[in-house]
């Protein structure tokens, strides 16, 4: 047998593997015996029918089992000489087989990438300090009493201001016509009596609609022109303009919860100063967390600078599909249309291959990293986050988590494994860098993998 590895390209070989006439012929003669001993010829006992029948009878189905032996006995002989790790296969080709001649295949494999390692250790990172001023507290706190806050009738007649809420009554036309004669699916949203409106255009009920308020007193009349797109849940209004002939009947503004013990004892807290202080630890957290996910993300871009790697594509594509897949979950999650999805779908795959071919190349660097460091991930290590996502998801244990979630349990521990491997490296290279600037003495802390 001889085998013949020639490189094609990045992580790709074509595999050769050629076996002699006697070779084919010991292994045909071999499958033979056990026809001659087992095989069965109408006429004769097992064991009893002339050779010459057996192979007449059986040639084909001998030549197939010989077929299937040479081709794993090459390519297993092959990986084992060669040391090569496949990750997929393509573009089989062979010989035709006959008892007494040659025997050929060739196979293209797509294999893991080999590279050298850049320096990894002493890389510079600009460590910056965290502050939270007081000012940033105040305001911090000022928010926090303003989503707490209740509207209120205001106390004396003003013009409708950003933010307020707004009593309406109004009645829809679309070119002229009324509304719910356009569309009968349109009959609710058609006319409002005593309807409330948030006067401004995050929380409105149509697009532009509570901005457009703004200004207006109560007894007011107004004609508001909203323009329906072409995504529009009422087909019928689809590209198309609504007037809502609107009139302001009442106006509240929202007030300020206020700082006083009933507050504290929801939040836990003794007094106004440690409300400030337990504002400030919050604050500092996030901003710590900031910092360290920059810090990250500076050793990371610093040692992909050093870094020459050709990764398969294969993997390039799949971790592509993955990323569109989260993309498209995320998009659902925040409520986009299935319609607008579907129209950007091709910005959305650009972007993830754009992106895959970075995420792959710098999972196979930190892996390789934690093989040369002797990073360890331990089971214990990978249960114990299995059973913090249990708890998290609002299970007793990881087992009613997996099933109730239709998971894997290999499936999970290999990804949280991968994960937990990947982020104890980061930790190492952060914890070898060379850090500059006023936080050179702040760790960075260090963060829970996420599955």
């Amino acid at each position: 047998m001889k085998v013949t590895v020639e490189s094609t390209g990045p992580c790709r070989t074509k595999l050769q593997v050629e076996f002699g006439a006697q070779e084919v012929q010991a292994e045909y003669d071999e499958s033979l015996a056990v026809y001659v001993k087992h095989g069965r010829v109408k006429g004769f006992r097992p064991g009893r029918a002339p050779v010459e029948m057996i192979r007449r009878q059986y040639d084909q189905t001998i030549l197939e089992s010989v077929r299937e032996r040479l081709l794993a006995k090459g390519y297993q002989q092959a990986m084992k000489e060669h040391d090569i790790e496949p990750i997929t296969e393509s573009e089989l080709t062979e010989s035709e087989l006959k008892a007494g001649l040659p025997f050929s295949f060739s196979v293209t494999l797509e294999i893991e990438p080999k590279f050298e390692l850049p320096v990894y250790k002493g890389l510079d990172v600009e460590a910056k300090t965290v502050q939270v001023t007081d000012e940033a507290v105040a305001e911090a706190i000022d928010r926090y009493l303003e989503s707490r806050g209740k509207y209120e009738d205001v106390a004396d007649p003003r013009p409708v201001q950003a933010n307020d809420m707004v009593a309406v009554d109004y009645t829809a036309t679309v070119d002229g016509a009324p509304m719910a004669d356009v569309s009968e699916k349109a009959k609710d949203l058609a006319t409002g009596s005593d309807f409330w409106v948030i006067a401004s255009e995050e929380y409105s009920f149509l697009p532009t609609f509570g901005p457009q308020l703004v200004g207006m007193k109560p007894g007011d009349t107004k004609d508001i022109s909203i323009t329906f797109d072409d995504q529009w849940p009422i087909e019928e209004l689809r590209g198309k303009t609504g007037v809502f002939q609107a009139t302001v009947k009442k106006v509240r503004v929202r007030q300020k919860a206020k700082m006083d013990a009933a507050l504290f004892e929801t939040l836990k807290v003794n007094d106004e100063a440690d409300l400030r202080k337990s504002f400030k630890e919050m604050l500092e957290r996030e901003a710590q967390s900031q910092e360290d996910a920059r810090r990250r993300d500076q050793v990371l871009d610093a040692v992909m600078k050093g870094a020459t790697i050709e990764v398969p594509a294969s993997q390039v594509q799949r971790e592509a599909n993955s990323m569109v897949y989260e993309m498209v979950q995320e998009n659902m999650r925040r409520g986009v249309s299935e319609k607008e999805i579907r129209d950007n779908i091709g910005k959305i795959t650009e972007s993830a291959q754009s992106a895959a071919g970075g995420r792959v190349k710098l999972r196979y660097l930190l892996e390789r990293i934690a093989r040369e460091e002797k990073i360890p991930v331990l089971d214990a290590e990978v249960s114990s986050l299995m059973t913090a996502q249990a708890m998290r998801a609002g299970h007793p244990t990881t087992k009613a988590w997996l099933q109730a979630a239709k998971l894997k349990e290999k499936d999970v521990c290999s990804s949280l494994k991968q994960d937990l491997l990947v982020s104890k490296t980061i930790d190492f290279l952060l914890a070898n860098a060379k850090m500059t600037g006023d936080g050179a003495a702040v760790p960075a802390q260090k963060k829970e993998a996420k599955a």
